[in-house]
């Protein structure tokens, strides 16, 4: 499975009223619940995690994996959605376009975003949509247990 991942209104807050704490590295702290409820529903061996986050470019791949790790998720597959930041356009046209380049289904793809554009991906697509809010981020499974078709590690979620 291919995760497209944010970070911003997903992993942390994007609260503009409250500070996000910073980890040694001078990277954000994630959020415990989102991190456990990433970590309950995916499989660190055969899931990819696609940062498609404005903060992409901050790091290279081994250091983004390094970054997850030392906040507890263990990836094995992490890639960068690759366009430049400068490409003037919105995490919708972003993901429709990777997946007009690539050769994956929607059903092989699971976006986890705080991105309001995404409401207007084609409605297959938005199937495939975790939208969090913002201001709390990635706080539940039950959208991930339904379209990975999974059950959760953990079932406190």
């Amino acid at each position: 499975m291919k995760i497209f991942l944010d970070i911003d209104g997903v992993m942390v807050h994007a609260n503009p009223h409250r500070r996000v704490a910073l980890e040694e590295d001078g990277f954000y702290k994630f959020n415990p619940l989102a991190v456990e409820v990433l970590n309950s529903m995916i499989d660190e061996v055969e899931d990819e995690l696609i940062l498609s986050t404005s903060h992409r470019f901050r790091f290279d791949i081994p250091q983004w994996i390094a970054v997850f790790r030392s906040r507890g998720i263990a990836i094995n597959k992490l890639s960068i959605l690759n366009l430049p930041l400068e490409y003037k356009s919105n995490r919708k046209t972003e993901i429709l376009d990777w997946l007009s380049e690539s050769k994956f289904s929607p059903n092989e793809i699971v976006i986890i975003d705080d991105d309001k554009s995404l409401n207007e991906l084609p409605a297959h697509l938005k199937q495939r949509l975790v939208l969090t809010d913002p201001y709390i981020g990635l706080n539940s499974n039950s959208d991930l247990s339904r379209i990975l078709n999974r059950k959760p590690k953990n079932s406190f979620l």
